[in-house]
């Protein structure tokens, strides 16, 4: 019970990058033929999922000390959005993995929710209370307020013809979200090439979190592409915005590309050149959730701009995601029962 205790004080609010990771490999695996896997990732997320929220729920009211404290850390409030991308991911996967958009509209209002909370939250508390310059707080980690925002959007767009007399809206609120991200990332990115590009930074500090910068960038285009797929099926004025639409989701894709390579020489720069030894911390999962997510959206870009050829990137990407995430979850594994090993024995 003590080392329950701890753990929900303790909870770090990057854990729900498992469940965003988990997720998106599960939908990438079902968009490419591998049902069972996909079928298999879907239960593991449940799992993780109703474990985690109530983790999170209990931290509210059992410590909240704790949580107000890591929300006004301008290092980690940004980080909370996990709990939205984690909870629309999951509602996306009752859509394409089970065909259940009923449930899907639970996770969708409820991700809602935890996207104003979160993102008036954080922000509000990050231009009130930072007084620290930008070579000490600003990491990829902030770039999570675009995946949140984004995952509202895609599974607004993944829904919105589920909606028969309210479509038009939902399509149109999934608009705004996917460009409230798209003007979240360009601000952040921003941010962050000038403190990579002129500020030192430590190698423990580049990977994982830097990941995120293509994790961002492919939610972005995923969400694009889904609503570019499903505009066809609201029609309207939405036609209109169809090219739109199509042009920067592949402009954001192209970006997203442009990014792998760098972080693969970052990563070897940190392991390899600098030798930095590897240790598992739950931001691992943002190095999983861009190998999925890249997989994922190019699938759907080849889709919506009907160009066949792209999606055979998507054929041998999905492999390296499923490396990092078994490479991630075994870490996981050991590393909580490391934990609950040391807060057992004393209590003994």
């Amino acid at each position: 019970m003590r080392a329950i205790k701890d753990s929900i004080k303790t909870l770090h609010p990057a854990y729900f990058a498992m469940v965003m990771s988990t997720g998106i490999i599960s939908i990438a695996s079902k968009f490419l033929g591998f049902t069972g896997i996909a079928h298999a990732l879907f239960y593991i997320n449940i799992i993780a999922y109703t474990i985690l929220l109530p983790f999170q729920i209990l931290r509210v009211f059992m410590y909240w000390d704790n949580l107000y404290k890591d929300l006004c850390n301008p290092k980690l409030s940004l980080v909370f959005f996990t709990t939205v991308a984690a909870t629309n991911v999951l509602g996306a996967q009752f859509i394409t993995i089970v065909n259940q958009p009923e449930i899907a509209k639970i996770f969708w209002y409820f991700g809602i929710f935890l996207w104003v909370t979160v993102s008036l939250f954080s922000f509000s508390i990050l231009f009130i209370k930072c007084e620290e310059g930008p070579e000490s707080v600003i990491h990829g980690g902030w770039l999570i307020a675009t995946v949140g925002t984004q995952s509202v959007a895609v599974l607004g767009a993944a829904l919105a013809s589920q909606f028969v007399s309210n479509g038009s809206f939902v399509m149109f609120s999934s608009l705004v979200w996917w460009m409230i991200g798209a003007f979240l990332y360009l601000i952040l990115i921003t941010l962050l090439f000038y403190r990579l590009v002129f500020f030192k930074l430590a190698p423990e500090a580049l990977i994982p979190p830097y990941w995120i910068n293509m994790g961002a960038i492919a939610i972005t285009t995923l969400a694009g592409s889904i609503i570019s797929i499903n505009i066809p099926n609201i029609g309207g004025i939405f036609d209109d915005f169809s090219i739109f639409v199509k042009g920067f989701t592949l402009f954001f894709w192209s970006f997203g590309t442009w990014w792998i390579p760098l972080l693969i020489i970052l990563g070897i720069w940190k392991f390899i050149v600098r030798k930095t030894p590897y240790k598992y911390t739950p931001l691992d999962w943002g190095m999983v959730f861009p190998l999925g997510m890249y997989t994922a959206c190019t699938f759907k870009l080849s889709q919506a701009l009907q160009i066949p050829f792209i999606s055979n990137i998507s054929q041998y990407f999905i492999y390296l995601a499923y490396v990092a995430w078994i490479i991630t979850f075994i870490g996981m594994i050991s590393s909580i029962f490391r934990a609950f090993g040391k807060k057992v024995v004393p209590a003994t």
